[in-house]
């Protein structure tokens, strides 16, 4: 059984999927590019996942449905405030894993 380490909070984009992390030049993203993770990155709490959108954005939108990003719970299973690929799909998010459950979905052969 994996070891528990609190709830947090994953952002969600519905045509770039779930937020996996960022390097200082780059945001990754579960169906674009999932930086080779099997984990993505999660928030104490809403506020939090709003402030650090709005740091690389520029402001979180007010309209947050029309800008087609969501904020979810998840269980946290891995150190330093991960969530695995088995919290995400506990979670209900299969659809949203893209690149980080199937290897082959940027492949030339198109999407898995």
């Amino acid at each position: 059984m994996a070891e528990i380490y609190g709830r947090g909070f994953v952002v969600l984009h519905a045509g770039l999927g779930l937020y996996v992390g960022r390097t200082p030049s780059m945001s990754y993203w579960s169906k674009l590019n999932a930086a080779g993770r099997d984990a993505v990155a999660t928030f104490p709490s809403e506020a939090m996942a709003r402030f650090h959108v709005e740091l690389w954005e520029g402001g979180w939108p007010e309209d947050e449905q029309a800008a087609d990003l969501l904020l979810l719970p998840v269980t946290i299973d891995r150190p330093g405030g991960w969530a695995s690929i088995a919290s995400l799909r506990a979670a209900g998010l299969e659809d949203h894993l893209g690149e980080l459950a199937h290897r082959g979905w940027s492949g030339p052969g198109g999407r898995c």
